[in-house]
Formats: C-alpha cells, structure tokens, sequence
C-alpha cells in the first residue's frame, strides 16, 4: 500500500470519528433539554437579527437561482443583578412579535427556547 492510500484511510477515518462525536453529542444535548425543567427570566430584548443562511450547494443555485432561507436570532439581557445576555436562535412567529427594548419573560428548557411573554400591550388592543 502507498502512502497515499494510507493517508486517505487515515482521513476517512477522522472524519467518521468526527461526526460520529458531533451526532452523540447533540444527541447528549438534547436529551438534557427533554429533562431540565422550564425555567423563567426576567429579560429585555437588546437585539434581534434576521441572517441569511444558504443551504445550498453554488451548483443548485446556478441550476434552481439562489434561494436564500433565514434563521432569527435574538439577543437577551437578563435584568437581574449578573446582565447576562443570552443569545437564541428561535422561530420566524416568535420573532415577528419580539420588538427591541421590550422587557418580559423567557422560558426556557435547558438551552432550548420555548417562548417570550410580554406585559407591554399589543396594537390590536390599543385600537379598541
């Protein structure tokens, strides 16, 4: 066998050792989420961003044209004593109804997001 086959094996085999760690490990990570209980913040909203995330390979985008999908994130202060900032991606909904400098509650499950309660008053209400 020649060195170079050699080292191709030895490359495959770091990339399967890789991902295979990455697959165990996100596993362990959500397992965890499913167990931890809600927990509750006193937050305010200190940014929020809409970032493009193409998926796709540049070859599809030449046959297809680009499609561009996006994720939100969001960037929250606690408001206790420490001013943490936690910074979340959530989903499209709940971004929408997040406005900057709102102060509120987030529930959380682990590291997972589950929702954001405000008490400022919605503009539905105030056009009533």
């Amino acid at each position: 066998m020649n060195k170079a086959a050699i080292l191709g094996i030895a490359v495959l085999i770091i990339i399967i050792a890789s991902a295979t760690y990455r697959f165990f490990e996100q596993r362990k990570q959500r397992m965890s989420d499913d167990n931890s209980p809600v927990k509750l913040y006193m937050v305010e909203i200190i940014d929020k961003k809409e970032i493009a995330a193409n998926e796709r390979r540049s070859r599809e985008n030449d046959v297809n044209g680009p499609e561009t999908t996006h994720y939100y994130q969001v960037t929250f202060r606690l408001t206790t004593d420490e001013r943490k900032d936690l910074v979340l991606k959530i989903d499209k909904a709940s971004y929408q109804d997040i406005e900057l400098e709102m102060k509120g509650r987030l529930f959380m499950q682990g590291s997972r997001f589950i929702k954001f309660e405000t008490d400022m008053p919605s503009n539905d209400q105030n056009n009533k």
